[in-house]
């Protein structure tokens, strides 16, 4: 007898579900599948977009990018990776850092003047070392250049280094927009000595659409300056140019202190909220633009942030997230002892000492929350 089957589709994007390969679309869990037919499901992909307390996710890549990580990797490039410190630790995106695994890679750690002077230069370089290195990049503490990046900054050693490094291969310039890339290129080309029969081009990198400056070296290497990578998991995507400007610092990011009870809350602007969920009365220590208001709240912080957004109190806001639903919320379980941090990208991050706590993160919903050993241990 013939049989009329419902054909289960995902609830969110409308594609037939299947649950034989994962790399296709419409792709679930078999068990999920076979359940009831009543429940509504969504297929792998849609899930991870609008999921909750699952991973926070990666900024977003453009494949010609990666075809071009492809052709360094096969000439043995040095990559030139510049990295914002205050924000960066979310910023790695694994087709990039796999595209460039086994290569030699110096960073560029700039505004370093925007973090407290008394902290510890060689500390900040093994922090920056170790996220690399989390992100599989072999790099270690001497690979690290801290610098304050301005149109007028002499990087005559760090163009010295290069050169040593690169034993006359090609030179890849990397690092998200706004790191700082156009101040190192500008600051290099001062000091520039073209040393070959060829010109500094701007142009479309062979078989992409990527517009990218290649800057002769010697007959046979180039200095290409790739385009900037997205920052589309940082809370200043998410911004208009005002509450943008008010989230970047412009000078030396003093901590503010603030002492949190289990159930206490701290508002970050009307951005984010932190509550401490689980764990003994604990002091923590918020690095943030001194624009942004640092709050607590200890009686119903669900309400009173929704409150403090509507009435102004709490500065600056997003005016795509002005109520719960619209924030992501991530549950931190601290298991290491010591000093931690738990940041998000775009806007700062927090200091205390773990200990056995559970944190409840919320963000806008697509911005990227990130936890570390502490990039701070002492001022």
């Amino acid at each position: 007898m013939s049989q009329l089957n419902v054909v289960r589709r995902c609830y969110n994007c409308g594609t037939i579900l299947q649950s034989d390969d994962p790399k296709k679309p419409g792709f679930v869990d078999k068990t999920l599948l076979e359940s009831s037919q009543s429940a509504v499901l969504f297929c792998e992909k849609c899930w991870k977009e609008q999921r909750y307390n699952i991973a926070p996710r990666e900024p977003t890549v453009d494949p010609q990018f990666l075809s071009m990580l492809n052709d360094a990797q096969a000439s043995d490039a040095t990559i030139v990776y510049v990295v914002d410190l205050f924000s960066f630790e979310a910023s790695f995106i694994i087709p990039i850092t796999q595209a460039i695994e086994g290569l030699h890679v110096l960073v560029i750690a700039n505004k370093r003047d925007l973090l407290p002077r008394k902290m510890s230069d060689a500390l900040l370089r093994e922090y920056v070392a170790h996220r690399f290195r989390v992100a599989r990049l072999s790099v270690t503490a001497d690979d690290v250049v801290l610098t304050s990046l301005t149109s007028s900054a002499d990087i005559k050693a760090i163009a010295d280094r290069i050169e040593t490094l690169r034993r006359r291969h090609d030179v890849y310039i990397i690092g998200a927009i706004n790191a700082g890339k156009t101040l190192f290129l500008s600051s290099f080309l001062r000091s520039y000595s073209n040393a070959s029969h060829f010109n500094i081009t701007t142009a479309n990198y062979p078989g992409t659409t990527i517009r990218v400056m290649q800057i002769p070296l010697d007959s046979s290497s180039m200095i290409y300056d790739t385009p900037g990578t997205s920052l589309d998991n940082s809370i200043v995507s998410h911004l208009d140019v005002e509450a943008a400007r008010a989230v970047t610092p412009h000078s030396e990011v003093e901590p503010r202190k603030m002492m949190l009870n289990q159930g206490d809350a701290c508002f970050i602007g009307g951005l984010a909220r932190i509550d401490l969920i689980k764990g003994n009365k604990q002091l923590i220590q918020g690095y943030f633009s001194e624009d942004v208001s640092f709050k607590k709240s200890t009686r119903h912080p669900d309400e009173g942030f929704i409150k403090g957004i509507e009435r102004g109190n709490l500065y600056p806001c997003s005016k795509s997230a002005t109520a719960l639903n619209a924030f992501d919320a991530f549950d931190i379980v601290v298991d290491e002892v010591g000093p931690r941090d738990i940041g998000i990208e775009g806007l700062g991050w927090i200091n205390f000492k773990g200990d056995n706590q559970t944190f409840r993160v919320y963000v806008p919903k697509g911005v990227s929350v990130y936890t570390t050993r502490a990039k701070i241990k002492k001022c």
